[in-house]
């Protein structure tokens, strides 16, 4: 090996500081846009700026304000927007030359997660059924997989009967409601799935944050700890993390799926649970196996009480006596 390389443990420290400082630089930046934002959208700069505004023409404003202003503006438009109107449609044109409905329907939805930001948006593209004018079928979306989108097609933007199904509501014409479009109700339960996702999703974080997170993109950390790190698959980033040493002695605290229905639990000395949250926050069960079978008494604490997601570490601490 060339004497001037590096050793193979400098490599790894120099990446792993690589690491940190991006993330910090991450953070810094979000903290700098965020206090922009609130600074410029404060009641005492918008009175002095319309004070000023009132004297000069905008256009006579610092080239360095300006932009910062006109973004802020920007930006607390769009959130009101968002606020008010949650889900939007739009016109859109089809790119593509061959496509044979080239006019579409857009639809916007937003969601508004834990910490007060807006998630990215999540689109739905609609086009004409060829033959029937009047009525929609989804052309391509954004929508998570897990989120069945046939379903919601089939059971509030059914299409025409055809066949035998069509001969069947002649001879039963009160059955002709049942392929009427309701694309209303079509947003609507749509935007419901992603909303109750997104608020599993922020329970289970929430969870995490209660017991302690360590998260390895972050701060110092050690290989030779002897602790295991997993990837979590509800960051964007897919960053390893786990869980800091806590008096309920939990290792590890996550959803088994994306769709963080159920959520699984690890203890020090080998327990392992799993419940499942409904949509409205609920624990509906639990089950807690440890090296004598089923710990019923720790399942009843996990859905008993008021049996809200939020409460699980709180009704932890409150009846649960760690093991030695």
């Amino acid at each position: 090996m060339d004497a001037t390389e590096p050793p193979k443990n400098i490599e790894e420290e120099l990446d792993s500081d690589i690491v940190s400082i991006r993330a910090e630089i991450r953070n810094l930046q979000r903290k700098r846009r965020l206090l922009s934002s609130s600074l410029l959208n404060s009641d005492n700069f918008q009175k002095c700026l319309r004070d000023y505004q009132a004297s000069k023409p905008i256009s006579s404003l610092d080239k360095d304000v300006s932009p910062l202003v006109r973004a802020a503006g920007k930006h607390a438009e769009t959130n009101h927007y968002r606020v008010a109107f949650s889900a939007t449609t739009f016109p859109f044109k089809d790119p593509s030359p061959n496509s044979e409905n080239p006019n579409l329907l857009g639809l916007r939805i937003d969601v508004c997660a834990r910490n007060g930001r807006f998630t990215k948006p999540y689109y739905v593209l609609l086009k004409r059924v060829r033959g029937e004018e009047k009525r929609l079928q989804v052309h391509r979306h954004t929508i998570p997989a897990f989120i069945s989108m046939e379903k919601l097609e089939r059971a509030f933007l059914p299409l025409p009967s055809i066949g035998k199904a069509a001969a069947e509501d002649v001879l039963k014409p009160w059955k002709k409601n049942a392929n009427k479009q309701d694309l209303t109700r079509f947003v609507r339960e749509l935007r419901r799935q992603l909303a109750t996702w997104h608020l599993r999703m922020d329970a289970v974080n929430l969870l995490r944050e209660k017991l302690g997170v360590l998260r390895r993109s972050v701060g110092e950390y050690h290989d030779d700890d002897g602790e295991v790190w997993y990837r979590d698959i509800l960051s964007d980033d897919q960053e390893e993390i786990r869980l800091a040493t806590n008096d309920l002695g939990i290792v590890s605290l996550s959803p088994t799926a994306l769709e963080a229905t159920y959520v699984r639990l690890e203890w020090q000395d080998g327990r392992v649970g799993r419940f499942k949250i409904s949509n409205t926050g609920a624990v509906e069960r639990a089950v807690v196996i440890g090296e004598d079978g089923r710990d019923k008494s720790l399942e009843a604490v996990l859905t008993g009480e008021d049996g809200r997601v939020e409460t699980v570490v709180d009704r932890l601490k409150k009846h649960l006596v760690p093991r030695e």
